[in-house]
């Protein structure tokens, strides 16, 4: 899931080029402190194929320093969501490609799609992980221990996700999305038919809507890469859209604002 405004607190951090076929990106979300009538904010949160694994506390002084810890599962979202954070949590994160979730994690994405899974309902390694974490002492422990336990998953695994599945994600990443499923299960020498079984088992959403949301992120980048002052009409054909029009019809649907209102932060 990728945050949808300028969300202040938010910081990101590319991996590793060893880790960069899995991992998407590093991040971390500091959300402000409680003041007095503040109360929870609403930030919207916008599809990107991804899996995350996120880490969740509240933020104490003292040598306690956090609440109400929780390791989550984030599956593929097929559109916008509005998520409640509370002032003072703080949410460390490893957004995954499509197709990552199963090797690395060990959870189907295609059963977690658009849902959040507590870990310990996922698998009891996730749940030996989270305890790990509620040892570290400080968060910056927790974010290194967080990252090192992908780098030692992925070091231990011999084996990328099914040869065919893993070809097929590649081709829509590497394209943006601008391909047709047809044209795609011909290079790839099958059916539609299995094209659309392989993907939605390894990426948890069907390869049209990956497609459809590949192009979506790449459109919101160019929107938002120069300060607002894109072409719309250039966004559009750059990204594979017929026109403005259907530009703005998906923008509205996955993410529930107007290009222009995605485009200044909305």
């Amino acid at each position: 899931m990728t945050a949808g405004a300028e969300m202040k607190g938010y910081e990101e951090q590319k991996p590793p080029a060893s880790m960069a076929d899995a991992v998407d990106a590093f991040w971390r979300y500091s959300a402000p402190p409680h003041d007095a009538g503040t109360g929870p904010e609403l930030h919207r949160i916008l599809p990107d194929g991804c899996t995350d694994l996120i880490f969740q506390f509240r933020a104490t002084r003292g040598p306690v320093w956090m609440a109400d810890p929780a390791l989550v599962v984030v599956g593929p979202m097929e559109r916008f969501a509005l998520v409640s954070i509370e002032p003072g949590s703080v949410s460390l994160g490893i957004r995954f490609k499509p197709g990552w979730a199963i090797p690395l994690l060990g959870v189907s994405p295609r059963e977690l799609r658009g849902l959040s899974v507590p870990v310990a309902d996922c698998s009891p390694a996730l749940a030996q992980l989270q305890r790990q974490l509620e040892d570290c002492r400080s968060p910056a422990e927790a974010q290194a221990r967080l990252q090192e336990s992908v780098t030692r998953r992925l070091a231990s695994f011999q084996q990328a996700p099914r040869p065919r599945a893993t070809q097929a994600l590649r081709w829509l990443q590497s394209t943006g999305g601008q391909v047709r499923m047809s044209s795609l299960a011909r290079t790839l020498g099958v059916s539609e038919r299995t094209l659309h079984r392989d993907v939605l088992d390894e990426a948890g959403v069907p390869p049209k809507l990956l497609a459809r949301v590949l192009r979506f992120q790449r459109a919101v980048a160019l929107l938002r890469s120069g300060g607002g002052g894109e072409d719309l009409s250039a966004v559009a054909l750059a990204c594979g859209y017929a026109d403005q029009a259907h530009l703005s019809r998906e923008v509205r649907d996955l993410a529930g604002l107007t290009p222009t209102a995605l485009q200044f932060g909305g």
